[in-house]
């Protein structure tokens, strides 16, 4: 098993976050993947245990450049550079109200689930786990453990058995996590999600990363689901939210 963490300008934020989650992994198996242009900062700030890896710009490309770069059949476990841990909800029993959050609390989760995760997806034949998308143990009360059809699969953490087919090639950057649970749920009619596992990181606030390019998130995510509802009509749906304006894709019940 390898652990694949692609980054952009967050050396002090993969060393404090990321890789302390990391912190009993040989460091051997962990490879970073950066653009050529910050190669040396982060070969100079990282143990040199860890493997280094000049990838191209753009997370749709670091993506695809990184499956291609390891072996078909390579245990694979990807994850940002910003987590600050996992989390598992645990229900507190003792708490009679149902409709009580304290009912519901999240710890601090190990990386002892993974070995279930590849054990899961061999089981089933499927390729690809992810985990839930929110930090709040509310929203899984109703869920099992784990599942296997389609519910979306977050990009900041998630695993799979590697290959090299063309038709798990992505082509949109903003949302690359959608387009990617919806092509391994189109080739694989399932996909391994962990519903009471969560990671704790700061989406769209964490300096670096996209943030650190300029780009307008509003307008490559209206363009992006765009995308993805024409190539997945049957799979998703559009959503805009009234919060923040940001278009997104809701998935559609199987």
């Amino acid at each position: 098993m390898i652990f694949v963490i692609p980054s952009l300008s967050r050396i002090d934020t993969l060393k404090n976050k990321s890789l302390h989650v990391l912190r009993d992994v040989p460091k051997s198996q962990i490879y970073i993947f950066v653009v050529k242009e910050e190669y040396e900062d982060y070969r100079n700030s990282l143990d040199p245990l860890i493997n280094v890896i000049i990838g191209p710009l753009g997370l749709h490309h670091m993506r695809n450049f990184i499956r291609l770069y390891f072996p078909e059949g390579t245990k694979m476990v990807c994850m940002d550079d910003d987590i600050a841990q996992l989390c598992i909800m645990k229900e507190n029993v003792r708490i009679e109200d149902r409709k009580k959050a304290a009912r519901y609390p999240l710890f601090e989760n190990n990386l002892a689930f993974l070995e279930d995760a590849f054990e899961t997806l061999e089981a089933t034949g499927l390729t690809f786990f992810g985990i839930y998308p929110v930090k709040n143990g509310y929203f899984m009360k109703t869920l099992p453990y784990k599942s296997t059809d389609l519910r979306f699969c977050v990009g900041t953490f998630w695993g799979c058995i590697n290959d090299h087919s063309t038709d798990l090639m992505l082509n949109i950057e903003e949302k690359e996590d959608f387009e990617r649970t919806l092509l391994y749920y189109k080739r694989d009619k399932g996909v391994l999600r962990f519903n009471t596992i969560c990671a704790d990181t700061k989406y769209y606030k964490e300096k670096g990363g996209l943030q650190s390019r300029g780009i307008d998130r509003k307008e490559t995510s209206k363009t992006s689901c765009g995308y993805l509802i024409a190539t997945f009509p049957e799979y998703c749906k559009l959503y805009t939210s009234k919060k923040s304006g940001i278009h997104e894709v809701r998935l559609k019940k199987n």
